[in-house]
């Protein structure tokens, strides 16, 4: 997590100096010409360097917040304020007084959708019905108790008009047993029978393959915070954290959590 916090710190810096997509135009006219010209000289090393930190932070984005001269930068569903002139970076969550509302969750919850909505979903195991109203994305760990209790509990829960998006996340880290059975269970012909049997401890016979998405599924993870499994995002973008029946799951995504 230290580590973590520490990559987070270096591309904050960087997009200190660096327009990622999404730098305002009154900003851009602020910053002098030698400025400008280090930016350009830079540009390429330093998204390289974004890149190579965090892969899916090429969608991060630096604009206005509510409070003027504060700018808020998102890379996934985090959410950090930076100082006009670039020298001072911010975390926390920033109340309207009279209403009492997070807005900076309520930023969260729409960087979450709009990440969320650019994976492919050719990349997940997918339990879909014919017919569903809400669709959840599942961080899970084929060795998580919880996660196996969930998954034995999947035909219920699509019986309630859920869809369910699996991504990889096995807590241990890479280079570990469940990781390895998270990449049998992507290189097997049948991933959603591979799955099913992982999480009732069976064994599986799949080899692992050359390319999984479990290294990016665990990136995408560690993006939105996952401090354990399972942990679902809603299609309003919202976060549960843990297991819930699939009745008590459907009144959740129903309501406004």
């Amino acid at each position: 997590m230290h580590d973590l916090k520490r990559k987070l710190l270096v591309i904050l810096i960087l997009l200190c100096i660096h327009p990622i997509h999404a730098y305002e135009s009154s900003v851009v006219n602020d910053i002098e010409a030698s400025q400008i010209k280090e930016i350009q000289e830079n540009k390429s090393k330093l998204l390289a360097a974004l890149l190579d930190a965090f892969p899916e932070a090429n969608d991060a984005k630096i604009s206005e917040s509510i409070i003027q001269g504060l700018y808020t930068v998102s890379i996934g569903s985090q959410i950090f304020y930076m100082s006009q002139n670039g020298q001072f970076i911010l975390q926390g969550d920033i109340y309207n007084v009279e209403t009492g509302a997070n807005l900076t969750e309520q930023d969260r919850i729409s960087a979450r959708k709009d990440f969320l909505s650019q994976l492919d979903e050719k990349e997940m195991v997918i339990f879909a019905p014919d017919d569903f109203k809400h669709t959840v994305t599942v961080f899970t760990d084929v060795d998580c108790g919880y996660c196996r209790k969930f998954h034995s509990e999947i035909d219920e829960v699509m019986e309630q008009g859920i869809r369910v998006r699996y991504l990889f996340f096995p807590r241990t880290g890479p280079g570990q047993e469940s990781w390895e059975k998270a990449e049998k269970v992507w290189c097997s012909q049948d991933r959603k029978m591979a799955i099913t049997r992982a999480k009732q401890g069976k064994s599986l016979r799949a080899k692992i393959c050359s390319k999984t998405p479990v290294q990016k599924h665990y990136s995408v993870g560690q993006m939105f915070m996952v401090q354990g499994t399972p942990t679902m995002v809603s299609d309003k973008g919202k976060i549960i954290v843990g297991y819930l029946p699939a009745g008590v799951l459907r009144d959740r995504l129903e309501s406004d959590l």
